[in-house]
């Protein structure tokens, strides 16, 4: 392995039992979406500012959480080590893990602290060029007080430290290996236990630390929504030779039905081919391919229910669904309350999420002259918000 500068320990072996959650598991590790926490910082983590990145956790926590990082996260150099009895020891374990390749640098960062900016974890990297220790602090707005002893303090004289806390490796590998274990709450006290001094610097009021369940609040604040959009068009010719009657999403009209291996349902189609687009998969096609049997004369319902199903396993929600229906014949706004009916119940959405319109195509091409129907979809999805 090359030299390595800039190194990061990531500390994920507390037990976070003031965050109660469904599964009972260590607050880094609950789902928002289908990211945990710490994937959820390694995700917004710039790949250029570590050479090498250790994460310090229980041995069962990695094996169920973590053990697809590496495949996830290429571009970071990430290791693992076991977490020790308490936040000093768990540190502890990160530096002698990395004596072997003896960084000129650490951070060592909480990680239910994903909030913290690529900015400030750039500034104290750039502080530690002069300094053997940087750590970052906000002030206190709020009024202080002991409730014990009735006494108020100057919020002046308070600040309230943070993580990541930067250090020069040797120094903080000597500090920890000089100190006994005390159990102490940062690496900056163990540094100035041996080195008495930390560099101060003003750290991100952003960068809060998820403690309670309150705090999970921030994660809708300050992380992206995945929103998704898909498009899907569909066309099929009228079949003038055929007694059957037409179907159009799902709702059968007293008119010529169309050609087509399944039913020919060109709203259904159109609406799936934009579902799976909306998921980056591929088209309607591929799954239910016409030289198919199986999908001979088939209801294309089955086809709707197996595009929402996967819209539901990907944890995304509908937000909106915009359908354009172009014949000259049958005149279709009698029939768009029905076929809202169908999309309410199939997609458990509601009414005003949906949008059909119907146009012709001014006597333009086969679908001007009454040859065919052709149907366009537009479909707004949104990750689910949910921890679990």
């Amino acid at each position: 392995m090359k030299n390595i500068s800039n190194s990061l320990i990531l500390l994920a072996g507390g037990k976070g039992k003031r965050l109660k959650n469904s599964k009972n598991i260590p607050k880094q590790y609950i789902n928002y979406g289908n990211s945990n926490i710490i994937e959820l910082f390694l995700n917004n983590l710039d790949h250029n500012i570590f050479d090498i990145i250790i994460i310090v956790c229980e041995n069962k926590y990695k094996k169920k959480y973590l053990s697809k990082l590496n495949n996830k996260f290429p571009y970071h150099n990430i290791h693992f080590t076991l977490s020790g009895k308490n936040r000093q020891e768990s540190s502890k374990n990160g530096i002698l893990y990395l004596e072997r390749y003896n960084p000129k640098k650490v951070l060592i960062h909480d990680s239910a602290r994903p909030f913290a900016t690529n900015k400030i974890f750039k500034r104290i990297i750039n502080n530690l060029q002069f300094n053997d220790s940087c750590i970052p602090y906000i002030k206190s707005n709020d009024l202080l007080i002991n409730t014990n002893r009735n006494i108020y303090f100057n919020n002046k004289d308070i600040i309230q430290i943070q993580t990541p806390q930067g250090f020069k490796f040797n120094k903080i590998k000597n500090a920890h290996k000089r100190t006994k274990n005390f159990d102490a709450k940062d690496d900056g006290i163990i540094f100035s236990k041996i080195y008495l001094k930390n560099k101060l610097i003003k750290g991100e009021k952003s960068n809060i630390k998820i403690t309670e369940n309150n705090d999970l609040i921030f994660l809708k604040l300050n992380l992206k929504k995945d929103i998704r959009t898909g498009i899907g068009y569909d066309i099929h010719r009228i079949n003038y030779n055929s007694n059957k009657k037409l179907t159009l999403c799902g709702v059968k009209i007293n008119h010529k039905p169309l050609i087509g291996h399944s039913d020919a349902d060109v709203v259904y189609h159109s609406i799936c081919d934009a579902i799976f687009g909306s998921l980056s998969m591929r088209d309607i096609g591929y799954y239910f391919n016409n030289k198919n049997k199986k999908w001979k004369n088939a209801n294309s319902l089955i086809f709707l229910k197996f595009a929402q199903e996967k819209i539901s396993k990907k944890n995304y929600n509908i937000k909106n669904i915009d359908i354009n229906i172009i014949c000259e014949t049958p005149k279709i706004n009698k029939y768009i309350i029905l076929m809202k009916k169908n999309l309410i119940k199939y997609l458990k959405i509601k009414n005003n999420q949906i949008s059909i319109k119907a146009t012709t195509n001014e006597k333009v091409g086969d679908i001007g002259k009454g040859k065919a129907i052709a149907s366009q979809s537009v479909i707004t999805i949104e990750k689910n918000d949910s921890f679990i």
